[in-house]
């Protein structure tokens, strides 16, 4: 929660509608009084009461000590006010919900928010802030700030008719339902109510959203994982390659405490777009209650997953509720493992992610194995202070993968979504020649609005994988930490100085590749080309035996990403 909202919910305001309940109790209260004076039992006073609220009834005058009791007066008045304003004010709704249906159906709005609360309703946030005209379909409430922000519940009417109503030629549409089915039939009616928009589709499974994407195929869709965004966020702007130098280890030791959609999203971005020239092989350590049916789904998935990382699976829990396998196995376990680089908490519900955490940091304190730091999955980021100075305690704790943050990196309302990946394209097209850039056969060339979602994902994990290259490469962590997109370096910074240093990059390149594919579920072959139905590839082989035909490619890639990061070399 965030300070603005939070003093937004303590602030007290005067509901004209309470005048109801008001004058209702104050009806009752005077007529009960009243009657129970005259000797009636609190029943009978309950019931000749009723008569108060219609003045035409005349009940109450049939004794003749009511027709003169004060109380009976002002309980007149108090009763007829009553039905008086629950008649407006039913009116005014009525008329209100009416009103502000046609005014969302009929005016131009140039931001559609499909989703129920979370991730929708910090969308909503965001889109007002940014000055934008919104509709948000699937609020838990009616309303309506302005006529630029309309909050409007889902009908029983069917969605997809409903976005059809609603989505008058918008420049922007988020679409974050709860089940990523229905947000994937709603994106089909989206872009064909809307051809011109930008859609951004956050959905909850990582490998759904990837199938999704490539089913889809088209350049104004994008479909990203609220996992894999936060994933990516988190090592963007806390590296675990940086850390492990930092600390002196010689591999990254990432301890996963919850291996769900957070937990996988982390490990996938640990070991390809955080593999360096100066760290060995990733080792990641998991534990959760399901550690060892999921790690039989990673191995489905990515039958060549042991040539990325080494991984441990230790099936169990950590939390104050309980601790599972005891305390000393856990130990033993993570200290074969090699010392803990960062620790990632991952776990469905903020408070008891914490709760996990603190235990965490006990017993690493305990086994006296380093204390790490401790990244931990929180919803509200301001659930913790943020003290620089902490070592132990929640104040020692970093959170991630808050709705904010999420909402920020999914780039939902840029007009140039996926800028990067988009220079890192034209900088191979520029560097091809013209026959073959102009090849329509040669579907890697093509602009990006005509690339295969395929190609348009290999320039974003290209993007991704820029911060560690510039760390391979020795360039100050200043100059480029915490940039989502590819710095501008000044000279005399240079991402590779001579053929010999870009020939490690490319080497690296080739790794990251490798890895990639490898966690898409490739795997290596002696065939001469590829099989994209089994998913085997040839080139699934460290560098050196590449064909120098083959390195060239890589060597694209470094090229890129030095003309990206650096300009042309000033000779």
């Amino acid at each position: 929660m965030s300070p603005k909202r939070l003093t937004k919910r303590r602030g007290f305001a005067v509901n004209p509608a309470w005048a109801i309940p008001i004058l209702a109790i104050a009806t009752l209260g005077l007529g009960v009084w009243g009657w129970e004076d005259k000797g009636y039992r609190l029943a009978d006073a309950l019931f000749r009461t009723t008569g108060l609220f219609d003045t035409a009834n005349g009940f109450y005058e049939a004794s003749p000590p009511g027709a003169k009791d004060w109380r009976f007066s002002i309980a007149e008045w108090t009763g007829f006010a009553t039905l008086s304003a629950t008649f407006f004010f039913t009116i005014f709704a009525l008329l209100q919900a009416r009103a502000t249906h046609a005014a969302a159906r009929w005016m131009r709005q140039r931001v559609i928010i499909v989703g129920g609360e979370g991730i929708a309703s910090r969308a909503f946030e965001a889109a007002q802030r940014a000055g934008k005209s919104v509709i948000w379909l699937g609020a838990p409430s009616l309303s309506a700030a302005s006529t630029r922000a309309f909050a409007l519940p889902w009908p029983l009417d069917d969605h997809g008719a409903i976005i059809a109503q609603y989505a008058k030629a918008p420049d922007h549409i988020l679409l974050a339902e709860e089940d990523d089915a229905d947000a994937l039939v709603l994106t089909r009616v989206a872009r064909v109510v809307a051809p011109d928009a930008f859609i951004t589709v956050l959905m909850r499974d990582v490998r759904l959203a990837e199938d999704a994407a490539a089913t889809l195929n088209e350049a104004r869709t994008r479909v990203l994982s609220v996992a894999e965004v936060a994933a990516r966020a988190l090592c963007i702007n806390h590296p675990p390659f940086l850390i492990a130098k930092a600390v002196g280890h010689k591999r990254i030791h990432a301890l996963i405490v919850g291996f769900g959609q957070h937990g996988q999203a982390i490990a996938s971005d640990i070991i390809v777009n955080c593999r360096t020239t100066y760290l060995g092989v990733p080792s990641i350590t998991v534990i959760d209650p399901n550690a060892k049916a999921l790690e039989g789904v990673l191995r489905v998935r990515a039958p060549e997953i042991d040539a990325c990382a080494h991984f441990t699976f230790i099936e169990g829990r950590f939390g104050s509720q309980g601790v599972a396998p005891d305390a000393n196995r856990l130990g033993l376990a993570l200290a074969e493992a090699g010392p803990v680089t960062a620790a990632y908490v991952c776990l469905h519900l903020d408070a008891e992610a914490l709760s996990t955490a603190g235990m965490l940091q006990s017993l690493l304190r305990a086994v006296d194995i380093g204390q790490p730091r401790i990244f931990v999955r929180l919803r509200e980021s301001e659930t913790l202070a943020h003290a620089h100075a902490a070592v132990q305690g929640l104040n020692a704790l970093t959170a991630f993968g808050d709705l904010e943050s999420v909402i920020e990196a999914s780039e939902f309302l840029s007009n140039t979504p996926d800028s990067a990946a988009r220079a890192f394209s034209a900088a191979y097209r520029a560097a091809l020649p013209p026959a073959e850039r102009d090849n329509p056969a040669n579907r890697s060339a093509r602009p990006w609005d005509e690339l295969d979602e395929s190609f348009r994902q290999s320039n974003r994990d290209a993007v991704a994988h820029i911060p560690a290259k510039l760390a391979s490469a020795g360039i100050d962590p200043a100059l480029w930490l915490g940039l989502a997109g590819p710095p501008k370096l000044a000279p005399p910074n240079r991402l590779f100085a001579s053929d010999e240093d870009c020939e490690k990059l490319a080497e690296l390149e080739h790794e990251r590749w490798n890895t990639a594919q490898r966690m898409d579920g490739w795997r290596s072959t002696t065939l001469p080309s590829k099989d994209q139905l089994r998913r085997l590839h040839p080139s699934l082989v460290p560098y050196e035996a590449l064909t120098d035909d083959v390195k060239e490619y890589d060597r694209v890639i470094v090229r890129e990403t030095q003309m990206i990061c650096c300009g042309p070399k000033v000779t």
